[in-house]
């Protein structure tokens, strides 16, 4: 059972999981670049049927991406794909889309025409005849008796998924949800669309976190303002009011909790560590012995280390909602059975994790191989921008560097004819080039025949900039200016 802490007395609205009294998961109301399960009105822009492919725009920044193989022609369809992709969609065609997949790097939102509609109890899907039953539902009769309301309540085009969420709940309130989709779906496809636009948005906040963690899995919510949000919680959970002064995430230790989720160093209990590197391709994990010695011999350090690693590597990844391709290279072991009880230490930890998650397992070479659902941005992609300096690839030219390309610029400015040039740079930048123990700055107005200002500036990474050129006197005037 979980427990849930809400911060939602401040403009972002935060929710944060906690198992084990350890954070595991959280969301934020800043966090609205998913689009995720929302219905958009789109336009086919492009039907390339050699690559089974249809482009649509949805009112986004970059058009959405239907493959053939997500479309209900697709699955229904027995013929030649090229030729039910003619006859099905053409450019300037307005249809009705879902989004499956955010946007990521240079790919556009991936899309479907199988539209499904999730709620507190159920998933409705208007185009596919279904009807299942969630298998934490243990009980035969209560499955029995789902099975028959959805073969009752649904035709032979639409399906229903019933959740876990509806093992303790009263029919009515069942079918009253099952009833305002399928009400909801006629709507959408009754209308003449003639524009772009969104008709269903799927997830708040409050919808979104109910819908990934029902009632019934949660033992208490604590919040810091009830008065407010009484109305979004649901009434079964056991509620309690915060009324302190500190921040409730500061109060619950949560705060620290997700600034080291951002971080690339992760330290074990042991003194052992984790880097987590997040690049565009893959995710890439290092476990690391650190200070961690241990009592006996190291093939016993490194599998201690390592199922350590296994353990805090699979919360890392759900508390940071990183998904696609993850190679983790933990420290080598010698045996075969060390590595199939990693394996197994791993599974068994990614068991409580919403996300689908596919283990591959070691390869030759001693990394271990894995995949994480991704369908929306990890949280430090959407909560942290490129550094407009390096960016983002951390790195920037060190001082050394920067004073030789200056150099190479000065040079080329002395070419025409120049007799003064101003140059703004950082104090690590004018030392190299003016300290005590040279006199480079010297030398270069000799070598050149000009005279070199400088302007020094607070910035803590080395750079420069050609601010102007002119005359000597008109340099100093314009830096009297500038210090008056």
């Amino acid at each position: 059972m979980k427990k849930v802490i809400m911060n939602v007395k401040h403009s972002e609205k935060r929710i944060a999981v906690i198992e084990d009294d350890q954070l595991v998961e959280w969301f934020s109301s800043a966090d609205k670049n998913t689009h995720v399960g929302n219905i958009y009105v789109g336009q086919v822009q492009e039907v390339m049927p050699k690559l089974n492919a249809i482009f649509v725009n949805i009112g986004l920044n970059k058009n959405g991406f239907l493959r053939f193989e997500d479309t209900i022609e697709g699955k229904e369809s027995d013929i030649k794909i090229e030729s039910v992709i003619r006859q099905k969609f053409h450019k300037g065609q307005y249809i009705l889309v879902q989004v499956i997949k955010d946007a990521f790097d240079e790919k556009g939102p991936k899309l479907t025409n199988n539209i499904e509609i999730s709620g507190d109890y159920v998933v409705y899907f208007p185009l596919t005849k279904q009807v299942a039953v969630s298998n934490k539902i243990k009980k035969e009769s209560k499955r029995n008796k789902l099975y028959s309301l959805g073969r009752e309540y649904t035709n032979e085009h639409d399906g229903v998924i019933f959740r876990s969420s509806c093992e303790n709940v009263i029919t009515d309130e069942i079918i009253s949800e099952l009833k305002a989709f399928q009400s909801l779906y006629e709507s959408l496809k009754s209308q003449d669309y003639k524009k772009i636009s969104c008709v269903w948005e799927a997830n708040s906040l409050f919808t979104k976190f109910f819908k990934l963690h029902p009632k019934d899995t949660i033992s208490e919510l604590i919040i810091d303002d009830l008065v407010s949000y009484q109305n979004y919680l649901p009434a079964e959970i056991q509620v309690t009011s915060y009324r302190g002064v500190e921040n409730i995430f500061e109060a619950f230790k949560i705060e620290d909790q997700i600034e080291k989720s951002f971080k690339q160093i992760v330290w074990l209990k042991n003194g052992s560590f984790l880097i987590i590197e997040q690049t565009e391709a893959m995710t890439v994990i290092d476990v690391n012995t650190g200070k961690f010695g241990g009592k006996n011999d190291r093939e016993d350090t490194v599998y201690k280390t390592n199922q350590l690693a296994a353990i805090e590597i699979a919360r890392q990844l759900r508390l940071r909602d990183i998904g696609g391709m993850i190679i983790i290279d933990f420290i080598n072991m010698k045996t075969n059975e060390k590595q199939k009880s990693i394996f197994d230490l791993l599974k068994e930890s990614f068991k409580s994790d919403r996300a689908y998650t596919k283990l591959f397992g070691f390869t030759d070479l001693g990394l271990f191989e894995l995949t994480r659902k991704r369908t929306a941005h990890s949280h430090i992609e959407a909560t942290h921008q490129k550094c407009p300096v390096c960016n983002g690839s951390g790195l920037v030219k060190n001082t050394v560097q920067t004073v030789f390309e200056l150099e190479r610029a000065l040079w080329e400015l002395s070419a025409n004819d120049v007799e003064a040039i101003l140059v703004e740079c950082n104090e690590e930048v004018a030392n190299a080039l003016n300290g005590e123990q040279n006199n480079h700055i010297q030398r270069l107005e000799k070598a050149m025949f000009l005279k070199i200002f400088l302007k020094i500036s607070s910035s803590k990474t080395p750079f420069y900039e050609i601010v102007r050129t002119g005359t000597t006197n008109e340099l100093k005037l314009y830096l009297e200016a500038a210090n008056s």
